[in-house]
């Protein structure tokens, strides 16, 4: 039997193995994909997840110099950082986030989906592909915004609680911002929606996204990112979709189910409700997981030592709203807050 298995192994389930193993449990992932595997995603990376993470650099294709604002009116803020940050291209971080893992002591199945068949007082039981059945003391659901695990607890999400985002790929202009992450806000454009353009050394990636209760017809959002394209003066070579949960995590009895089982990541809903940013959420979820199941061994209850683990992490901030989150519903409220941001940067590139 193993302490613990984690499905999926993208940002939170890679966390999660690699701390599980250094605290010397018995830990086994579990992926669907054969590794690398594809992830849309702006794979933008701001300073701290630098600074509280190791960030293979095989898998940085441009630093992050900083973040330019854009409020309906065109008003502009930028903040530069003193330190960079990254932007990396998401099948090869993933996949070297893994190799840490196995580095680490984790054992990684992939290419294998699994599901899970029931929970027990001591321990879960998992089938997964290749493996048969497998047994476990606790078990991390890190497969993402259609986690398995979760569906199969009834813990599917609403639509009231999702965003579709749209990203498309493009030849960036020879005169293009490499390392700046570009966010357009006007929600008399697109309400509670935004935009965005990540310059990388050697593609742009520009991308539109909305809250699914106030979107209409996905083909009007992706008529919303051509006309960014084209106003950008860009042609894409590769567009792709994609779901976020933008309702901040679930409640604590949501997120960990039966005593046994945790929701990290996008399964767990550790997504910055007002940017959609989840990466830096996600990592500190999947090692607070670990954390906590290695104390649930040592005879803790596991919810308390969770929710523990993500208050000294400062994750249960991320259930309050914030004024950015109304910028997406008010043009009024971007207004206000693009202008805030451009009071207090010092100056721009």
């Amino acid at each position: 039997m193993f302490d613990m298995v984690v499905v999926g192994c993208g940002p939170a389930g890679a966390s999660a193995l690699r701390r599980g193993a250094e605290l010397g449990l018995r830990v086994l992932g579990v992926e669907r994909c054969k590794m690398p595997r594809r992830k849309p995603c702006a794979g933008v990376l701001y300073p701290r997840v630098l600074e509280d993470f190791k960030v293979p650099r095989e898998a940085v294709v441009s630093e992050l110099r900083g973040v330019r604002l854009v409020a309906p009116s065109g008003r502009e803020a930028f903040v530069a950082f003193e330190e960079p940050g990254a932007m990396v291209d998401r099948a090869a971080f993933d996949h070297a986030l893994v190799k840490l893992a196995v580095e680490a002591g984790a054992k990684v199945v992939e290419g294998a989906p699994s599901t899970l068949v029931g929970l027990a007082e001591g321990g879960c039981r998992l089938v997964v592909e290749g493996l048969g059945p497998v047994e476990s003391r606790f078990i991390v659901a890190a497969d993402g915004v259609y986690s398995t695990i979760a569906r199969g607890l009834g813990l599917a999400w609403g639509r009231r609680e999702l965003a579709l985002a749209l990203q498309a790929y493009a030849k960036p202009p020879r005169l293009s911002e490499e390392g700046v992450f570009e966010v357009r806000y006007d929600p008399g454009r697109l309400p509670g929606g935004w935009r965005w353009i990540a310059w990388r050394r050697d593609v742009a990636l520009v991308g539109v996204g909305q809250l699914l209760e106030l979107a209409g017809s996905p083909l009007k959002l992706r008529a919303e990112l051509r006309r960014s394209l084209e106003e950008l003066g860009l042609s894409p070579f590769m567009e792709e979709a994609y779901m976020l949960p933008l309702k901040g995590p679930r409640g604590l009895e949501g997120l960990v189910h039966g005593g046994a089982v945790l929701l990290v990541g996008d399964a767990g809903g550790f997504v910055r409700s007002d940017t959609g940013e989840g990466i830096y959420y996600a990592m500190h979820s999947g090692e607070a997981a670990a954390e906590a199941v290695a104390e649930a061994l040592g005879g803790a209850r596991l919810s308390e030592a969770f929710r523990e683990e993500l208050e000294e992490r400062g994750l249960l901030q991320l259930y309050g709203a914030s004024e950015l989150h109304e910028a997406l519903r008010s043009v009024e409220a971007a207004e206000e807050f693009v202008g805030r941001v451009a009071r207090l940067s010092l100056k721009a590139p």
